[in-house]
């Protein structure tokens, strides 16, 4: 009887087991389940970590904007962007700012320094003449200070250093609906080399006024260690060039026909028609790319590094007439933030301007005006100080 019952018992185990095992049928399940939530939630967790990136960027241009403000309240003026002295008139605005922005030591050291050029890679005294450790070496200058509040979390270039680097910037001053050339001192927007203006001159109302934007840095670096026992060494290896790169951080080189050496004349189409895509379009000319300047140096106003203008659409093409950053230069606000770009209007709100903006559509036969409405729409009237069409439709909710 025993024997029957244990053997029942048994019998009994078997079937819990076979009804409580896991089959493979029931690992892929299990499988295809997680694959299927985690398609479902990892685009929503990359969405609120951009949300979250794209917010801190819009505090640090608000940042900017009360920092604008307030040197507006002290000395009655906006600052120049491109100035003397000692300098080669290429200090930008960003240096006025540092006071403002928590930084007084580093102003300090550069006023100190009597306004050395803002490429000086290692710190120098009132003389020009190199600062030196206890060791008898150089050591880094101001200009290479990575400052915080110039940088956009969403941009991964930001934090990619070499020793003597400058340092970077993110944000740019607006020249408006006009190409700025070399030693011009003139462009329709707030920011002119060499001109200081007022809120008084922005006609337009500065809540209509683009201040500043985004522009992303440029996507290769110079892997160059700018020490004074190595310097000219590099690391040079073999760069291989990609059948596409991003416009973001790019600017396309040499574009004679484009930009000529009369700003007012340009064939802007042809500039407008090297990019799809986000992309530069492949051709012989895809080796003159520049992708070291942008965003390369936050104390020099030269346009190469820190200014855009409201011509091109926002993450549209970047175009130069020339190989030197002295160039005639078209440079749309660009960013990593899906479908649009952070900007700062002068009355410090920041706003998101879309890529679908209108620009005026199609620039066939456009030129650059000096006076008057924007030939350039929406985005060409959001960046000029006095223009008769006003902006509407620019943020994006």
């Amino acid at each position: 009887m025993h024997l029957f019952t244990n053997f029942g018992n048994c019998m009994s185990n078997n079937n819990e087991m076979k009804q409580n095992a896991f089959t493979i049928i029931d690992l892929i399940v299990v499988i295809v389940v997680v694959v299927v939530i985690t398609g479902l939630v990892f685009p929503s967790l990359q969405a609120s970590r951009e949300s979250a990136r794209r917010t801190a960027c819009t505090n640090q241009l608000k940042r900017l904007g009360v920092a604008l403000k307030q040197y507006h309240d002290v000395h009655n003026i906006l600052p120049s962007h491109k100035f003397g002295p000692g300098s080669n008139d290429r200090i930008s605005a960003f240096t006025m700012l540092l006071v403002h922005i928590g930084h007084e030591n580093i102003y300090s050291e550069i006023a100190e320094a009597k306004w050395q050029v803002p490429w000086r890679k290692e710190k120098v005294d009132s003389k020009g003449k190199p600062v030196l450790d206890a060791d008898e070496k150089q050591i880094p200058g101001s200009y290479c200070t990575m400052i915080p509040e110039f940088l956009c979390p969403t941009d991964p270039a930001g934090f990619d250093r070499v020793p003597f680097m400058l340092g970077y910037n993110n944000y740019v001053f607006s020249h408006g609906d006009w190409i700025t050339g070399q030693n011009e001192k003139f462009s329709r927007g707030v920011f002119t080399p060499g001109v200081w203006h007022t809120f008084d001159d922005v006609v337009d109302g500065v809540s209509n006024t683009l201040a500043m934007s985004e522009r992303c840095t440029a996507t290769y670096r110079d892997r160059q260690v700018y020490s004074a026992e190595i310097r000219g060494d590099t690391n040079k290896g073999i760069q291989e060039v990609p059948e596409q790169i991003s416009i973001r951080g790019g600017v396309r080189l040499d574009m004679k026909e484009p930009i000529s050496e009369d700003i007012t004349k340009q064939n802007l189409k042809l500039c407008f028609d090297t990019a799809k895509d986000g992309m530069f379009i492949g051709d012989e000319n895809i080796l003159k790319i520049n992708r070291e300047w942008s965003g390369g140096r936050w104390a020099d106003g030269q346009h190469f590094f820190t200014i855009t203008n409201t011509i091109m659409p926002p993450n549209g093409a970047s175009c130069a007439t020339r190989t030197n950053d002295q160039s005639p230069l078209l440079a749309p606000p660009t960013s990593y933030h899906l479908t649009g770009v952070n900007a700062l209007m002068l009355d410090g709100q920041v706003r998101f301007i879309s890529d679908n903006i209108d620009y005026g559509n199609d620039y066939t036969g456009k030129t650059c005006v000096k006076e008057g409405q924007s030939p350039f729409g929406v985005f060409g009237a959001l960046g000029s100080i006095a223009d008769t069409k006003q902006p509407v439709n620019t943020e994006v909710k």
